[in-house]
């Protein structure tokens, strides 16, 4: 059953209080607005008791032995009970300067579990106090200050874009050509023969050409000597015969001259 403190226990006891300071554990600055919640989960069982603690009514039904070498999965373990049972509890919230305290507390173990999370932190682990506390050189406190241990969240770096190089291309390798020989004569082109062209494109436009041009003079002149030869014996051949006609008309004319006379 539980068992009551006697009156300088009972003037101690409303002395009681349990303080938390929550930090970041990086830079050590004060977390606000965070918000916990308490649980009277054991009250102590008395002098010549088997067991230190006796649950209270809320966790009698709990079923969870009360193993303090493993305070960690304890805690857990009645955090989740709470939770399912929707136990009343005391809440606050940290102030400005990242604490509270719930003060005016009886003897008794306590569980302290936090509500949700702040932005950009991970919520604490439940964990639990004991008042009085027994302290590392032997005294007893009944004002212990817990300080919850909390972990940011990784928050993903946005990818950086990172501008490739491109590949350099390599040259494309050829075979070397062969070394000519010094003693071999070099080879020469064969000129290309004067005069000849290729045909005109007869769909190809031609150009008209201004001024003098020198390579129709020989064509002319060979051309005029042509047409000399050609046409001084025609002429000759017609100058005779027009002086023939000229004379046979003559010879008629004094012909008849004559028969006149006569």
């Amino acid at each position: 059953g539980q068992v009551f403190a006697d009156e300088e226990n009972t003037d101690l006891s409303n002395k009681a209080s349990i303080s938390l300071c929550l930090r970041d554990p990086v830079d050590d600055s004060v977390i606000d607005a965070a918000c916990f919640s308490l649980y009277q989960v054991a009250v102590p069982a008395g002098v010549g008791g088997e067991e230190a603690f006796l649950y209270t009514p809320d966790f009698a039904t709990c079923g969870i032995e009360l193993d303090f070498e493993e305070a960690e999965l304890l805690a857990g373990r009645l955090a989740a009970y709470a939770g399912q049972h929707r136990l009343e509890a005391t809440d606050q919230k940290t102030s400005e300067a990242g604490r509270l305290c719930f003060s005016s507390l009886p003897e008794g173990l306590y569980l302290i579990v936090q509500e949700g999370n702040v932005a950009g932190y991970y919520a604490a682990s439940p964990f639990l106090v004991s008042l009085p506390l027994l302290m590392a050189d032997g005294s007893l406190t009944y004002e212990p200050e817990a300080f919850p241990k909390i972990e940011r969240m990784v928050v993903p770096e946005p990818p950086v874009s990172v501008e490739t190089e491109p590949e350099p291309t390599l040259a494309e390798v050829t075979d070397p050509e062969p070394e000519a020989d010094p003693t071999a004569p070099p080879e020469t082109e064969p000129a290309p023969q004067p005069g000849k062209t290729d045909p005109p494109d007869p769909d190809e436009p031609r150009l008209i050409q201004t001024g003098q041009v020198n390579w129709p003079i020989p064509l002319m002149a060979t051309a005029g000597f042509l047409l000399f030869t050609y046409g001084w014996p025609a002429y000759r051949g017609k100058k005779n015969k027009v002086e023939a006609a000229g004379e046979t008309v003559g010879g008629e004319d004094g012909a008849e001259g004559d028969d006149e006379e006569g």
